[in-house]
């Protein structure tokens, strides 16, 4: 075909399209399916950059985490964690004592009881099945141990518990594993008390399900039944800490009540003089005991030792004694000196329901 000439003369050749190439012609198809597709493309972007960036940030934290993660950050290297050789070493760890705070509590002392008949003619006794086994009643003077507080520190408790007995644990009822542990304070040879948290005159924390004056009757029954059940084969309760609640008539007979109905006996912590539990206890028919001697207000080894010979000196004189004692580190092992020497210095070791009855002239 001949070339077409301009006005100018010149020839109008035209000069042959170059094809675009495979890259160009799949960009395009790209671009056209972007946009026949415009809601799948901007799913799928989103959903790429979402993959990226939790990518890109795993990758961050691992160069973070790493070794030199000080070094990049700039953070001071973390001192290394203190150990304690013994759980009174712990800074800050609560002290659970019956006395309240700057409060001690004196020794008492009172003149041997006439035969008490009502609380021993009752059907058949919870505290009598599982008081242990004990027939020296007469003769020489009896001192019962008990140690409060049980179950919460396992291991010291576990210790105290492993001291040759008999002892009486009273038991926490909001122990960790309160069963198994006291069936294996049982196993050794030692009997059960539950330690029934009650409402102090201070403000130290009783712990969990403590009777307050401020709760109903109904609310009362509940939480003594509830801690009643936490676990069995115990002669009775007492008080933990409870300056105030014990001092607090209708609360008081309240609990008794129940105790009456459990056949159980009650140990009178005596935390505060202005205590109703046992005279009220004996009014009502419920087997009742008090207590002489706290052993470690003062948790010194050297004060404990004295507290002991304090105890000594009250069983001589009205015939039996009932000390109170925690498993601190001081008081275990006081006891652990002590205890041995009880039999050459003319005492019996006994559980609480022996005192029980010796104090109320049963058989």
């Amino acid at each position: 075909m001949a070339s077409r000439k301009n006005r100018s003369g010149k020839t109008n050749g035209r000069r042959a399209k170059t094809p675009p190439s495979a890259l160009v012609l799949r960009w395009r198809a790209l671009l056209a399916w972007i946009h026949d597709h415009r809601w799948h493309s901007a799913v799928a972007g989103f959903l790429l950059l979402f993959a990226g960036g939790l990518v890109g940030g795993y990758w961050i934290a691992g160069r973070l985490g790493g070794p030199d993660r000080d070094k990049i950050v700039g953070e001071p290297p973390s001192p290394p964690r203190q150990t304690y050789a013994r759980i009174e070493d712990i800074p800050g760890l609560p002290r659970y004592t019956e006395s309240e705070p700057g409060q001690p509590s004196a020794t008492v002392e009172e003149k041997p009881r006439t035969r008490q008949v009502a609380a021993a003619a009752t059907t058949e006794q919870g505290w009598r099945r599982n008081a242990l086994p004990f027939r020296d009643l007469a003769g020489k003077p009896l001192i019962a141990i008990v140690i409060d507080d049980v179950g919460l520190d396992r291991p010291h408790s576990k210790r105290a518990w492993e001291l040759p007995g008999p002892l009486t644990m009273s038991f926490l009822p909001y122990a960790k594993d309160v069963r198994e542990q006291a069936k294996a304070a049982r196993a050794r040879g030692q009997e059960l008390m539950l330690h029934l948290p009650m409402e102090p005159g201070g403000r130290a924390d009783p712990g969990l399900g403590a009777l307050l004056v401020s709760l109903s009757d109904a609310e009362l029954k509940q939480r003594v039944t509830a801690a009643l059940d936490s676990f069995d084969g115990y002669v009775g309760i007492n008080n933990h800490m409870g300056s105030r609640f014990t001092a607090f008539r209708p609360g008081m007979e309240t609990v008794l009540r129940q105790l009456k109905g459990r056949g159980l006996l009650f140990l009178d912590s005596r935390t505060t003089p202005q205590s109703v539990g046992d005279q009220l206890a004996q009014e009502l028919g419920v087997p009742s005991v008090a207590r002489n001697v706290f052993l470690d207000d003062d948790e010194s080894i050297g004060a404990v030792r004295r507290q002991l010979a304090e105890t000594e000196a009250v069983a001589r004189r009205q015939g039996f004694a009932v000390a109170i004692g925690h498993p601190h580190e001081a008081t275990i092992q006081a006891l652990a000196d002590w205890l041995p020497t009880v039999a050459a210095k003319g005492f019996v070791l006994a559980p609480l329901s022996a005192v029980l009855r010796k104090r109320n002239g049963w058989d």
